[in-house]
């Protein structure tokens, strides 16, 4: 029981002024209201709908929603396209009330043909998956076979992972089949090659968790170092370092100190990394990798001389 009469909730309580309560905590954490109509609420992949005073669900799809999947034409796996077919049909079957199901499977039909899929290959992919689902519902509902699959040890399904090529990489299936995995296929040819679907990419100074390299202008030096901060707030250290009263070292300043100067619109992205241990480790093997390097001694006795032989392949390449 609320005491304080700042959350006591004056009767009749409406809905708006629960919702203006949760929104007085904070500014910044504000919440919004959709209410249902005709006893129907959008949610996720669902319609939610009280009928009789009970609860039923239809699948749902945005006005957005375009109906576009794998096409049947294009080159992937069988699998893979039937597993398209499963997916859909899992999504009718799992999300919807049996009075909604044959409009739904209308629709997958009518998706899966504007998608190139044959109408007998959709058909009989369609009838074998309902009769695994309907299978684990029969086996679910068996009190039985519930103690016998609580016996059961569930061993994970290892997958071999190859690039698909069209007629050649079907045929791994026969090289695995004496073993307990299965065949999983990663396309070649992907569109993201030149149409470029991903966010801008952040500007060189804004970007964190780098090793990077400043060369000189007047000389071949060069210093290599990393920082998991803003690219420009290490840069800004490092230019800045030359007008401190400070008794700390700085190997570019002493080398802007004989009348050298860094090329700082020039930093090089060596690699990035958010794992410290891993970004030291790289930052240690590029030092290495310099033809003429400023950095310290130091900077590079924790690393394993395991890695020399291979730093010398590459400059010598």
């Amino acid at each position: 029981m609320w005491t304080t009469s700042r959350w006591r909730l004056p009767p009749p309580c409406s809905k708006i002024h629960i919702l203006k309560i949760f929104n007085s905590f904070h500014p910044r954490l504000q919440f919004t209201m959709e209410e249902g109509v005709d006893n129907r609420l959008n949610y996720l992949d669902v319609t939610i709908i009280v009928n009789n005073g009970k609860l039923e669900f239809d699948w749902f799809h945005k006005s957005t929603f375009s109906g576009r999947y794998l096409n049947f034409e294009s080159r992937h796996a069988l699998c893979q396209k039937r597993g398209t077919i499963f997916c859909l049909t899992d999504r009718v079957f799992l999300l919807s009330h049996p009075r909604f199901h044959r409009k739904n499977f209308e629709l997958v039909i009518k998706i899966l043909l504007d998608n190139g899929y044959p109408l007998h290959y959709i058909f009989e992919t369609i009838n074998d998956r309902l009769k695994f689902l309907l299978a684990r519902v029969r086996d679910k509902n068996s009190s039985a076979s519930n103690i016998d699959n609580n016996k059961k040890e569930q061993v994970p399904i290892s997958f071999f992972n190859i690039p698909y090529v069209p007629g050649i990489s079907e045929q791994f299936s026969r090289a695995i089949r004496d073993l307990d995995t299965k065949n999983s296929y990663t396309g070649i040819n992907k569109l993201n090659k030149f149409i470029k679907v991903h966010k801008d990419s952040l500007p060189k100074d804004l970007r964190t968790n780098v090793v990077y390299k400043i060369s000189c202008n007047n000389c071949d030096a060069s210093y290599v170092g990393q920082t998991r901060r803003f690219l420009k707030t290490r840069m800004k250290e490092h230019r800045n370092h030359i007008n401190r009263n400070t008794t700390q070292r700085s190997v570019i300043t002493d080398h802007r100190l004989l009348n050298h100067e860094f090329d700082w619109n020039s930093v090089e992205i060596l690699d990035e990394e958010p794992i410290l241990g891993k970004r030291l480790v790289s930052e240690m093997i590029h030092i290495k990798s310099q033809k003429n390097s400023i950095n310290l001694q130091n900077d590079t006795e924790r690393l394993d001389h395991i890695y020399f032989p291979m730093i010398e392949n590459m400059l010598n390449i």
